[in-house]
């Protein structure tokens, strides 16, 4: 049985969510920011479903320090519809987001999805399973979801991983927003333009904190994203 970590500080949410899905995983329930990042520390799981607004350590910054050590998918819930909040989780390294009030069936649907998607990239094997560019400076092992740049490993969020993972395996291509929408996103979600958006930046973001001035994904004015093939000059 997979294992889920619920945060959420609403006693009566969090019955409502253990009652909806303590059947299909083994559950750990906390109430505040801190004991869940003591919690992270001393257990693994499959799969966060994380509010956004805890005591003492928000949402936002335990998404964050997960990411640093750990790919496992985030599912966040807020209460906040500003479009800004949602892409600001997204920027952190989340995986999804529900806005509450939501339908318990919907949250089911999406957990599973996301740990459909982690399973499936992490034991499907695939032809072609790595892409190598430049003798080795940036390497995609599609198998293991593992992707090295100038000699570093990266630590991509799964939806970070499959975007750059679709744009590599055309890099004369360019897709649009809605192609990497449909390639990405599974059609339940409520599918915004702007997340395609958060997670190329945050790619960009990656790669320059491990070579700085490095220009990964390419904007191509009224059209959409094309992968550039950072060039070696170790």
């Amino acid at each position: 049985m997979k294992k889920v970590l619920i945060v959420e500080d609403e006693p009566y949410m969090l019955d409502l969510l253990n009652i909806h899905l303590k059947n299909y995983y083994e559950l750990t329930l906390v109430k505040d920011g801190a004991t869940a990042l003591q919690t992270l520390k001393q257990k693994d799981f499959d799969l966060i479903v994380l509010d956004v607004m805890l005591p003492y350590f928000d949402g936002w910054s335990i998404c964050k320090e997960v990411r640093k050590a750990s790919k496992v998918p985030i599912l966040m819930l807020t209460a906040r519809t500003e479009i800004e909040d949602r892409v600001k989780g997204l920027e952190l390294g989340a995986d999804d987001y529900l806005i509450k009030p939501f339908d318990f069936e919907e949250l089911k649907a999406r957990i599973k999805a996301l740990i459909r998607r982690l399973e499936y990239t992490e034991s499907s094997p695939e032809e072609n399973e790595v892409l190598m560019f430049n003798n080795g400076f940036l390497v995609i092992d599609k198998a293991n979801r593992q992707v090295r740049f100038n000699g570093e490993a990266m630590e991509l969020t799964a939806k970070e991983f499959c975007l750059l993972k679709f744009l590599a395996e055309s890099p004369t291509r360019v897709f649009t927003r809605e192609e990497l929408l449909e390639l990405i996103w599974d059609t339940y979600e409520n599918r915004d333009l702007r997340a395609v958006d958060s997670h190329v930046k945050n790619i960009r973001t990656k790669f320059k904190k491990v070579k700085e001035g490095t220009k990964i994904i390419q904007t191509v004015w009224g059209l959409g994203y094309q992968i550039i093939i950072p060039e070696n000059v170790l």
